[in-house]
């Protein structure tokens, strides 16, 4: 080979090896973890305003009861609704992304600001406040209305309905996953023409749209808090109460010996609430209860786990539940299983791994019973069959 032809390859290979390692970069981008958050802080003289140091909670006091504010980060929101959260890019949460990453970010953004807001009455004949008023202020000079839960009752054209509507496909199941969401932010929003008697106490969420980056400080502004009503039972005193925060954003790209170490102290929790069914089993019959089929379940515990962990740490599965269907002979083997149900890890390496597992369960042999006389179980040993949910979640080890 010529000194020319060398020196061809080479500049070859210097002008392909970036453009190679860009779209490495493009096709499989570093793992981001990012966090934005909102502390309270107080810079009012107003004896009234406090802050509680253990939950980041600022609350403020009007006569001796209380209007208190929270902010909700992304893994709280998600704590609301945990299933709803586990499924990447069909994540149900309706104030999340779940655990679904962004592909041209490399992280889970934030869907929404979410804020709790709670009301405690020891005062006042009732209280009441108006969520559609509230407002978020930004050191950018922004000015954010909170969503309601329907188009109808939005006076700012901010409502969960029709953001979801916006977004929803044509498919039965994205209507299935819109009417889902509604009905959980109609459980959680703060609702509209709530009273708060004297002695009572009530919470829900305040929510807005996301801030952007640039966004140093923030104030909610809840207006018109009313207090005292007339004898028309008509707002008679009412304040306006400001509750600032300042907010903070972390990214930290994720490497490979981060994500190993954490990857080892995940552990996998298999939870088993029991059979949902039993067909065919006889009465009194303690070999085939529901505590002899738990017994033999708890068995092989061990063996589900370590087929859920090893495809987790390599990506293949995530946390959800199987429900399994298997028949139990009469002699203790089981001769068919399958899943008739799956959430959130469906692949299908790790349900033959199940299955593998239940195929080895082995319970106590039953024989033919006398239908007369003094014994308890009666009839003829047959072949019964299990419907069987089983979760599988993940814990940090500390």
């Amino acid at each position: 080979m010529t000194k020319n032809v060398k020196r061809k390859i080479l500049i070859a290979v210097l002008l392909v090896l970036p453009l190679s390692l860009a779209v490495s970069c493009i096709l499989y981008p570093s793992q981001i973890r990012y966090s934005a958050y909102l502390t309270p802080t107080i810079t009012s003289n107003d004896p009234a305003y406090s802050i509680d140091a253990e939950t980041n909670e600022i609350s403020y006091d009007l006569g001796g009861s209380a209007i208190m504010v929270a902010y909700m980060a992304e893994a709280e929101l998600n704590n609301l609704f945990p299933e709803e959260s586990s499924h990447g890019y069909y994540s149900t949460n309706p104030y999340t992304y779940g655990n679904w990453v962004n592909p041209d970010l490399g992280y889970v953004p934030n869907r929404f600001t979410v804020f709790n807001v709670s009301i405690i009455n020891r005062s006042f004949a009732k209280m009441r406040l108006d969520p559609t008023e509230a407002v978020l202020m930004t050191d950018l000079g922004e000015a954010y209305h909170s969503y309601t839960t329907s188009i109808a009752a939005s006076k700012y054209g901010k409502s969960f309905e029709n953001y979801y509507k916006s977004i929803r496909g044509q498919s039965g199941n994205e209507h299935y996953r819109y009417e889902m969401r509604l009905g959980m932010v109609r459980g959680k929003n703060f609702g509209l023409d709530e009273e708060i008697f004297r002695g009572d106490s009530y919470s829900g969420l305040v929510t807005f749209d996301p801030l952007r980056d640039q966004v140093k400080r923030s104030m909610l502004v809840l207006k018109d808090v009313v207090y005292r009503f007339d004898a028309f039972n008509r707002p008679a005193d009412m304040v306006t109460i400001k509750f600032e925060f300042e907010r903070k954003i972390e990214k930290v790209v994720v490497t490979s010996a981060m994500r190993a170490a954490e990857l080892e102290r995940e552990k996998v929790r298999v939870r088993m609430a029991g059979p949902r069914q039993i067909v065919g089993n006889r009465i009194n019959d303690s070999a085939r209860n529901d505590r002899a089929i738990d017994i033999a379940l708890q068995v092989k515990v061990t063996d589900m786990e370590t087929c859920f962990i090893q495809r987790y740490r390599r990506g293949e599965v995530e946390p959800g539940n199987l429900v399994l269907s298997f028949n139990v002979e009469p002699d203790g083997t089981v001769s068919s299983q399958n899943v008739i149900e799956v959430t959130g890890i469906n692949n299908e390496d790790f349900m033959n791994c199940i299955l593998g597992v239940i195929e080895t369960i082995k319970m106590d042999g039953i024989k033919d019973m006398p239908t007369e006389g003094t014994n308890i179980v009666k009839g003829p040993a047959k072949m019964i069959n299990i419907i069987y949910p089983i979760d599988f979640q993940i814990y940090v080890e500390e």
